[in-house]
């Protein structure tokens, strides 16, 4: 990717994450930036295309800590705690107004996001419990794909202002409780007693 398109789009994704897309016209962006309109428009036609860019960069970012993590992890509930870090974190810095937005004026955007989690993130969550499962961590009587349907579900609601009253920051912390949340309805004792080693160790 050109330097300065990658420049110009993690800078402006760190902008719009905290004050929201809608507010922020192309005229702050570039004045944020501290360079013209006209640089800004040589690399994007306009202002959604700009937001795609960032989305699926912040994806394919995401996918990639996910796979890391897997790969790393020593168990499924490490794995699984690993691949929400990344999320976590990025969810902190994330204004209140972000997927209304992205809900209502881009909405290019928002099926891309919508995509990804029923596409690689429903995997990746089916293949963690089957992993869980075969290695005695997780309830054996649950059904891996109904089990991340009923993830995806919940994590969706995030996003509605009608279930979760969140406010600007507030994101990271709720994800973390969602997540935590789940694996505590997925694994059996053995799986109990390692997750409270894992969240002990990390404090």
């Amino acid at each position: 990717m050109d330097k300065k398109r990658k420049e110009i789009i993690d800078k402006s994704a760190m902008i719009f994450l905290r004050h929201g897309i809608r507010s922020v016209t192309m005229d702050d962006l570039a004045r944020e930036l501290g360079m013209s309109k006209k640089t800004i428009y040589n690399h994007f036609k306009d202002k959604d295309e700009l937001v795609i860019q960032i989305v699926t960069t912040l994806i394919e970012r995401n996918q990639v800590a996910c796979e890391v993590g897997r790969a790393k992890s020593e168990t499924a509930i490490d794995a699984m705690m690993s691949i929400s870090e990344f999320s976590t974190r990025l969810f902190t810095e994330i204004h209140s107004s972000v997927f209304y937005d992205l809900q209502k004026y881009y909405p290019e955007a928002w099926n891309i996001i919508k995509q990804y989690r029923l596409s690689f993130i429903s995997d990746q969550i089916t293949q963690n419990i089957i992993r869980g499962q075969e290695e005695g961590l997780y309830n054996a009587e649950l059904d891996p794909k109904i089990m991340a349907g009923i993830h995806l579900s919940i994590v969706s609601m995030l996003t509605d202002s009608n279930v979760f009253e969140v406010g600007t920051n507030e994101y990271g912390a709720l994800l973390e409780e969602i997540v935590l949340f789940q694996l505590r309805g997925i694994v059996n004792d053995k799986g109990r007693k390692l997750m409270s080693k894992y969240m002990k160790n990390n404090k």
